[in-house]
C-alpha cells in the first residue's frame, strides 16, 4: 500500500468526503455539510482543512477553520480500512502546521460525548479530554443562506 496523499481540501473532494462522511459513525451531518456552505467555509479557511488519499481514493479529512484566536477541528474521519495506520495523525498534525502558519497556537476538536472511539483517539495522541468547559448551541433564526 502506498502511503497517504496529504492535502489541502478544496471543493472538489466535497463529493467523495460527504459519502466518507455518511459511512462513518460518530460523524452527523448537517446543512453547513452540503457543497454551498462547504465552498464557503473552505474560502474562509483556505489551505486549513486537510484530505488524506490514496491512488486518487479520498481515505480520510479534517475540517479546520478559526475564529482569529483558536483553531477549530471537525469531520476528523479515516475510512475504516485505513485506521491504526497513522492516517489521523498526519491530518491533524497537517491542519495544526496550517493553523500555526496563519499565528495560531490552541485548537480544540469537536467530537460528540458518545463517541469513544473518537475519544481514545484524541487522547492517545495526547489531546485532554476538558471537562471544565461545554459547548451550547442554537440556531440561528432566518433564511438559510
Amino acid at each position: 500500500m502506498h502511503a497517504p496523499l496529504i492535502l489541502p481540501m478544496t471543493i472538489n473532494d466535497h463529493p467523495m468526503a460527504m459519502s466518507l462522511w455518511r459511512d462513518t459513525p460518530g460523524i452527523d451531518l448537517s446543512a453547513a455539510d452540503e457543497r454551498d456552505s462547504m465552498a464557503a467555509y473552505l474560502l474562509r479557511n483556505p489551505g486549513l482543512s486537510q484530505c488524506a488519499s490514496i491512488d486518487g481514493s479520498l481515505i480520510g479529512t479534517v475540517l479546520a477553520g478559526h475564529d482569529g484566536r483558536r483553531g477549530y477541528l471537525h469531520h476528523l474521519c479515516v475510512h475504516d480500512k485505513f485506521r491504526h495506520l497513522g492516517v489521523g495523525r498526519q491530518l491533524v498534525a497537517s491542519a495544526l502546521t496550517a493553523l500555526q502558519g496563519i499565528g495560531l497556537d490552541k485548537a480544540h476538536a469537536f467530537l460528540f460525548t458518545d463517541n469513544d472511539e473518537g475519544r481514545k483517539f484524541w487522547e492517545r495522541i495526547g489531546w485532554t479530554w476538558r471537562t471544565d468547559i461545554g459547548v451550547v448551541s442554537c440556531g440561528i433564526p432566518g433564511e438559510k443562506r
